[in-house]
């Protein structure tokens, strides 16, 4: 895939509140499922899902599995450019406050 269709693509996966939110949660916290992110975000699972399909195509995510439950993960492989990119969206969003909740529920996820 050349550069710029696959920038396209990652812009395109990135073109969403929900889809950054979920970046920028998984940059902080390692493998969370669907559920988690779910009770961390507040969309719907269905939506959680579909997002997080789009992270995957657009190679920005992974995920694995841990018996029942699949566990998503920012893609430790993407190219340097690439995470450059990734690593200054969230630093730019560090201080936005859906951001902050969203960091804080998950501190607090493995309470529920």
């Amino acid at each position: 895939m050349t550069n710029l269709k696959k920038i396209t693509k990652i812009l395109k996966a990135l073109s969403d509140e929900g889809r950054i939110r979920i970046i920028a949660l998984l940059n902080k916290r390692n493998n969370l499922c669907v559920g988690e992110i779910t009770r961390i975000i507040g969309l719907s699972q269905p939506t959680i899902s579909s997002h997080l399909k789009k992270l995957q195509d657009a190679e920005i995510i992974t995920h694995s599995k841990d018996g029942l439950w699949i566990n998503y993960n920012l893609d430790e492989n993407v190219e340097e450019q690439v995470k450059k990119f990734l690593s200054l969206i969230i630093q730019v969003l560090d201080e936005d406050e859906s951001i902050r909740s969203d960091v804080s529920r998950s501190d607090k996820i493995d309470e529920i």
